[in-house]
């Protein structure tokens, strides 16, 4: 049996840059195989180059030494047997005292470069001319092909030492660099058994950061030309999770088209498969281009010829998809790290129909069938109804504008079966960095399923989102009654699951409704102030709501300390079409902060049950705050909503029982962060494995 001898990533490498650079540059060998090109192909390619403004490569030869130096040159348009081409940069002394004579040019076509052996070559400072042969030669490059870079600001730093230059070229094994000493730095410092880091930037912006080791080295003590092997391990953008987001693979083939960060070219590569959270592309291994840790600032995915996406992305890992042969593609793995939410929410709209055509993210949407749904679903039940009929038009008008034109504050997620809407969930941002699910119904005389398979849909799309900030999705949060059985199972189960309150907490709060006008007069003796809350009584409540609760219900209101600033969500309400201002207020007591009250303005009917246009009071001190403070202090803030009858809800909720408050109904508030969410998905499919087989024995 013949032996095949496997080489490591240094060793193939190292055979790569073999030859060591003698001068300046080193000469590149190429391989023998070769055929004859014609001076008009050859022309043709010059001109190429040109319009390209690419570079060509100009082997020079010493005359008495023999030693050999690469240069650069730019060519200049050609119609005849005369070139002329321009130094990319100022010539060495040595080549100016006319210590060198011309070898050869070498001019890159594809996989391939032109040796081009020219008579009569005059020099001067600013470039040369020479006359072009009847023919050249095409000869095959290495296997791996080197990429050549301008303006690339290389550094290297080895144990708290930095030495910086410029990228001359790189390939998928290795990169080369000049780098130079600044004294009283010397390259005696710089040791080529020890680990490096190396750091590539274009225009004071970092493209790639990555470990590596010094393959070879050659130069003198002020400057150096450097080879460096990186790390072929891939690199990690997000934390480790077991429940993946699945990758679909689209038909035909999107594009990934960007700007290549290191040579300025427009690359394209076919994406093998696409999630929301990220996708893998192709290369051919010899003409490799992505390395791990590679950033794409604005990358383009091309999904049909009408519909394209710009991400920022990020080269996580780069595998052959046949590692024992030769014949195999180079598969690589990007990131999205960042990308517009309505970008984003198209993406997962076509994954998820491509997956499940029964399934929909922000479909386009009829909204009169909304609406029946709605009413024959029970979801408006009676009762619910009489509090909306009065604002009905008012709804129909809200509703309208909210699943069609305000991508950037809503998502609304649809199960259908046969064009029925049979189950329907939506999630409203409406804090910082906090979106609310809100309005699940699914019709069981139509489906078994779709309640399941849109908490499902919902989970997917918070697991794909989470991670880009555009999306603005730490916390997720929702409202439900206690006594509502599948709500209690499967978000406090969840929160029992995760047994860890600062992971995923639920809080009870009081729900009544305040009529405007004045309950009682102040009694009270002491002085009362009810003032735009400050930063300490934000630390006061942060300190009570610790020992109370320990959950992350502040969080998620954007109540903590030096709490993010909401502008920017107000604009997109704006935006939409619609209104959102919180304000906080802290009422006092002889300086001492009692209770803080959330005015939260949106439009009457975002929430149908107006929880997003409500008064929420966080009673810090129940025993000093008598119920006439507590009403006035209401009564006053109420004149900030236009409806006479204002939502209240009271943390905690023996505060309203204590003090013979009218309750309504209760709520639990959900508030689960999204950077960890494998005990959510853990619970949720065992859960739903459960209630399927369950489902399944009754159909028996």
């Amino acid at each position: 049996m013949r032996s095949v001898e496997v080489k490591t990533p240094a060793q193939k490498a190292a055979a790569e840059y073999k030859q060591p650079p003698a001068g300046v540059r080193a000469v590149v060998p190429a391989l023998t195989s070769s055929r004859r090109v014609r001076r008009e192909a050859l022309i043709n390619r010059l001109n190429y180059l040109h319009f390209q403004s690419a570079p060509l490569t100009v082997l020079l030869k010493h005359k008495q030494h023999g030693r050999s130096l690469r240069l650069f040159s730019e060519p200049q348009p050609c119609s005849g047997s005369s070139l002329t081409c321009y130094w990319s940069e100022p010539l060495p002394e040595s080549v100016l005292r006319g210590d060198f004579v011309l070898r050869h040019l070498e001019v890159p076509s594809g996989s391939h470069v032109l040796q081009v052996l020219v008579d009569k070559a005059t020099f001067t400072v600013d470039g040369f001319t020479c006359q072009l042969p009847d023919d050249c030669r095409e000869l095959a490059l290495r296997k791996i092909r080197r990429h050549f870079c301008k303006n690339i600001q290389a550094s290297i730093i080895q144990n708290g030492t930095t030495f910086s230059g410029e990228l001359v070229d790189f390939s998928a094994a290795a990169f080369r660099l000049d780098l130079r000493a600044q004294p009283p730095q010397t390259f005696h410092w710089l040791d080529s058994g020890e680990p490096v880091t190396l750091i590539l930037n274009r225009h004071e912006q970092t493209q790639l950061i990555i470990p590596g080791q010094i393959l070879r080295r050659q130069g003198n003590r002020q400057q150096q030309t450097v080879v460096i092997l990186p790390e072929s391990a891939g690199q990690h953008r997000f934390p480790n999770k077991k429940h993946r987001t699945r990758r679909i693979e689209l038909r035909p083939a999107p594009l990934a088209v960007f700007t290549h960060p290191l040579t300025g070219r427009t690359c394209r590569l076919d994406v093998l498969d696409l999630s929301g959270s990220g996708f893998g592309v192709i290369e051919d291994p010899q003409e490799a281009l992505l390395l791990p840790g590679m950033i794409l600032e604005d990358l383009e995915l091309h999904l049909s010829d009408s519909l394209s996406l710009r991400c920022q992305s990020q080269v996580v890992h780069s595998k052959s998809d046949n590692p024992a042969g030769s014949n195999g593609q180079l598969r690589s793995g990007l990131a999205i790290l960042d990308m517009s939410i309505t970008d984003h929410t198209q993406l997962m709209a076509l994954l998820h129909r491509a997956e499940n055509r029964n399934k929909g993210v922000c479909p386009h949407i009829d909204i009169d069938k909304l609406w029946e749904f709605f009413f024959e679903s029970g979801f408006i039940y009676p009762k619910k109804y009489r509090s909306l009929q009065e604002h009905r038009r008012e709804f129909r008008q809200i509703y309208s504008k909210l699943y069609a034109k305000a991508p950037e504050i809503t998502r609304h997620f649809i199960y259908q079966e046969n064009s029925h809407i049979t189950g329907h969930l939506a999630m409203l941002r409406t804090h910082s960095n906090s979106w609310l699910i809100h309005h699940h119904a699914a019709d069981r005389t139509r489906s078994r399923q779709a309640g399941l398979e849109t908490l499902q849909l919902v989970g997917e799309a918070v697991n794909e989102s989470q991670g880009l900030y555009s999306a603005h999705m730490d916390y997720v949060m929702c409202y439900f009654r206690p006594e509502n059985r599948f709500p209690q199972r499967v978000f406090g189960g969840v929160a029992s699951h995760y047994n860890d309150p600062s992971c995923c907490s639920v809080d009870t709060l009081a729900y009544f409704h305040y009529q405007k006008k004045f309950d009682l007069q102040w009694k009270d003796d002491g002085p009362w102030e009810l003032a735009p809350a400050q930063n300490e009584d934000l630390l006061n409540l942060e300190a009570f709501y610790k020992g109370k609760s320990g959950g992350l219900m502040l969080q998620g209101l954007d109540l903590i300390p030096e709490h993010p600033d909401d502008q920017e969500l107000n604009i997109s309400y704006e935006m939409a079409g619609f209104q959102r201002q919180q304000t906080l207020f802290a009422l006092k007591h002889n300086g001492a902060t009692i209770a803080v009250f959330v005015v939260l303005n949106t439009e009457v009917g975002l929430n149908l049950s107006n929880l997003t246009n409500a008064i929420t009071v966080l009673i810090l001190d129940p025993q000093t705050l008598p119920r006439e403070a507590f009403f006035t202090a209401i009564s006053m803030l109420a004149s900030k909503f236009p409806q006479k009858k204002i939502p209240v809800l009271t943390y905690p909720k023996e505060y309203v029982v204590s003090h013979s408050i009218e309750i309504e109904k209760h709520y639990n508030l959900w508030v689960l962060d999204c950077r960890n969410l494998d005990p959510y998905f853990e619970f949720c499919n065992n859960l739903f494995r459960r209630l399927t087989r369950d489902k399944k024995r009754v159909r028996k």
